[in-house]
């Protein structure tokens, strides 16, 4: 007589005969609630119905979906799917009872997949790009002839002057350029010192071209150890100077306020900058003075000469009055 495998009491012999276990001793093994009348065993595990389809069952592929497929399967494209994510991937259409095209592994109702192959017997008609592999829609207007390949020329820029091209560039010792340079043999203008430059040696940046040793701080004229530099006004400048016009130096260290920046007394300072003259005390959320055009704390201003607080208190005065009146010292 063969015992439950739970209990490991003896079966009843009148009941089922390929019973393993006492019907009330059944239960889940992930959930360990009753089975109930469905349940199922995999590798000698009882699973109830939810648990089973959990681990075991059918998911659907369709992209954000992923869910557990209960009732209808749909198989298709080597997959399972619900039946109402199994659509046209163009059109939307549902494919669970209708024919379909698989393409580039997606699913298309046969209206649009003769859509696809009319475009695509059109687009193999005209010239495909050696850069992107892609056809060339107007090559009157858009592709160009470059080392013997057809591309797009919206792909490239002008080697001289750096401006977008079109069908009307030319190929000039292996570089494309416009039609202007490509008359001039590929010569342009220095937008600095206004005189020619060839080809070999330049530089093409802020929509102009440059000798490359005229491509230069506009205000220290050092060339940029990089090829980071910063524009202003379509000029080329170092980061000191650049920071200096945008009124971003430290008003004590004179150089470029890093980390926390205090502004005060219409400059910039470093957070660590930003003391007292006198005591040398943080000034940074206090109340402080200007006195020779460097920040006091209140507290030693205080001790100043009543006749030294007078003039300060006069000169900020005056201070308001200009900057109301809109008059700046420059």
């Amino acid at each position: 007589m063969q015992n439950c495998q739970v209990c490991n009491e003896p079966l009843d012999p009148a009941g089922d005969s390929t019973a393993t276990v006492h019907y009330e001793c059944a239960c889940c093994t992930c959930c360990l609630e009753p089975l109930g009348k469905e349940f199922y065993e995999v590798k000698g595990s009882f699973l109830c119905r939810e648990d089973y389809f959990l681990l075991h069952g059918q998911r659907c592929a369709y992209g954000s979906c992923g869910e557990v497929i209960h009732g209808k399967v749909i198989s298709g494209l080597g997959k399972t799917w619900h039946e109402s994510h199994f659509t046209c991937a163009s059109c939307g259409v549902q494919l669970a009872t209708a024919s379909f095209v698989a393409r580039h592994s997606h699913a298309f109702c046969i209206a649009c997949n003769t859509k696809m192959k009319s475009l695509a017997a059109k687009d193999s008609a005209k010239p495909e790009c050696a850069k992107c592999n892609r056809p060339i829609q107007d090559p009157a207007n858009e592709m160009t002839v470059f080392k013997n390949q057809t591309v797009h020329a919206s792909h490239f820029d002008c080697f001289v002057c750096g401006c977008a091209l079109d069908a009307k560039c030319k190929e000039l010792d292996g570089r494309l350029v416009c039609p202007a340079h490509a008359e001039s043999g590929g010569k342009g203008t220095c937008k600095k010192c206004a005189k020619t430059v060839r080809t070999e040696r330049n530089m093409v940046a802020l929509g102009g071209i440059y000798h490359l040793e005229c491509f230069v701080c506009t205000k220290c004229e050092t060339p940029f150890p990089t090829s980071s530099f910063w524009e202003i006004k379509g000029d080329p400048y170092c980061e000191v100077h650049y920071n200096q016009w945008m009124g971003s130096i430290c008003g004590h260290c004179n150089d470029v306020s890093t980390g926390r920046v205090v502004t005060a007394m219409g400059r910039k300072w470093c957070e660590d900058h930003f003391f007292c003259h006198t005591c040398f005390g943080s000034l940074v959320n206090s109340k402080f003075v200007s006195w020779d055009a460097k920040p006091v704390c209140k507290k030693c201003y205080d001790v100043l000469p009543r006749s030294v607080r007078q003039t300060v208190h006069r000169r900020e005065e005056a201070e308001k009055k200009r900057m109301k009146a809109g008059i700046w010292n420059l």
